[in-house]
C-alpha cells in the first residue's frame, strides 16, 4: 500500500501526515534513523509515530527489490516539510528512500497494518514487526469521530452538475428530507443547504397562533430572582447574547420566549433602541445566524433590569 500515487514530491512540500520507506542496508544506519525518530518523539513532535520492522522488497519493478528497508508512518502535531524530515531523521538520500504525504483515501488502520504486516519481514517474531510505536492512531471515519478538513464529494455529486445537485437538494428539503439531502450531497449541502432552507422557510412561514404571549418587563434589585422566576415560568426561553446582534442556536420551534437579561443603558448604546423596537414587532423581524441565510421570526420578549 503506497501512500500516494506518486513517490516524488518537492522538498518544500508540507504536511502533518507522512509515509516513508527508507532503505537500511546496515545496522548502524538503521539504528541512527530510529534514534533520531525517538529523539523527535521525545521533543513532542509526533501525534503518532510507527516504525515498521525490517523487511526485504519483493517487487522486481521497484527500487527496493531485494533491499532491506523499513516503513515509517508519522503524524506530526504541526506541518513539517519533506526537507526538514530528511534533515532531522538524517536520511541519506543516496541509499534510497521515498517520503510522501499520506494518502487520505486510505484508512488509518490499513496504513498501520501495512507497515506492521508479517509478509516480507526478515524476522518471524511478531515483536520485531514494529520497531517503535508511540501515540494514538486516529480513528477512521465512521468509528466515532468526525472527519476534519474538506468534505469530500459523494459518488452522486461526482456524476452530476452543481445546478442539478442544487435542484434535487431543494426538492428534498421542501419534502422535509433535509437529512437525506445531506447524505446524498454532503459537500454541496455544506455550501448551499442552509440558503435553500432559508428561502423555503421564509416562503411558507405563517406566524398566526405562534408567540402570542405579551412582552414582559421585570424590574427589581440585583439578586432578587427576576431571571430565576422567568426561567421557572418559561422553561424553553432563549437567552439572547447582548454583546452582538447574532441569534446563534435560536430555534423558533423550540424556544417560546427570548430573554434580554440585565438590560441597561450600556446595552442600549451598543445595540440601539431601534433593535429593541424591531425584535418586539409582532409582524416579524429578520435575524442573523452565522453560516445561515437571514431568517424571519416573531418572538415574545422577556426583559429584566435593575
Amino acid at each position: 500500500m503506497s501512500s500516494t500515487n506518486t513517490k516524488q514530491v518537492a522538498y518544500s512540500t508540507e504536511d502533518r501526515q507522512w509515509d516513508a520507506r527508507i532503505n537500511v542496508q546496515d545496522e548502524d544506519y538503521l539504528q541512527s534513523i530510529i534514534d533520531n525518530i525517538v529523539l523527535e518523539n521525545a521533543h513532542g513532535k509526533f501525534k503518532y509515530i510507527l516504525v515498521g520492522g525490517v523487511e526485504i522488497g519483493t517487487r522486481p519493478n521497484q527500487s527496493d527489490y531485494q533491499v532491506k528497508h523499513i516503513h515509517v508512518a508519522a503524524i506530526f502535531h504541526n506541518r513539517a516539510s519533506k526537507a526538514s524530515i530528511i534533515k532531522n531523521w538524517d536520511i541519506v538520500e543516496g541509499k534510497g528512500y521515498y517520503l510522501v504525504p499520506r494518502n487520505r483515501d486510505l484508512p488509518y488502520q490499513g496504513w498501520k497494518d501495512h507497515h506492521s504486516k508479517e509478509f516480507s519481514k526478515i524476522s518471524s517474531d511478531k515483536k520485531d514487526w514494529i520497531l517503535f510505536e508511540e501515540g494514538k492512531l486516529p480513528k477512521d471515519q465512521g468509528q466515532g469521530v468526525k472527519r476534519k478538513g474538506p468534505v469530500l464529494r459523494s459518488e452522486s455529486e461526482k456524476k452530476m452538475k452543481t445546478d442539478d445537485v442544487i435542484i434535487d437538494m431543494r426538492r428534498l428539503i421542501e419534502d422535509g428530507k433535509a437529512e437525506e439531502a445531506f447524505a446524498l450531497y454532503p459537500r454541496n449541502y455544506m455550501i448551499y443547504g442552509e440558503r435553500i432552507k432559508g428561502m423555503f422557510n421564509q416562503k411558507k412561514k405563517a406566524f398566526f397562533g405562534k408567540h402570542t404571549d405579551p412582552h414582559l418587563y421585570l424590574y427589581g434589585f440585583t439578586g432578587t430572582g427576576k431571571t430565576s422566576l422567568l426561567q421557572f415560568i418559561y422553561g424553553n426561553y432563549y437567552k439572547k447574547n447582548l454583546e452582538n446582534r447574532f441569534w446563534d442556536l435560536y430555534d423558533e420551534e423550540v424556544h417560546t420566549h427570548v430573554m434580554l437579561e440585565d438590560l441597561d443603558s450600556l446595552v442600549l448604546d451598543r445595540l440601539g433602541v431601534q433593535f429593541i423596537k424591531t425584535i418586539s414587532d409582532e409582524a416579524a423581524f429578520a435575524i442573523d445566524q452565522k453560516y445561515k441565510a437571514p431568517q424571519l421570526t416573531r418572538a415574545t420578549i422577556l426583559v429584566t433590569s435593575n
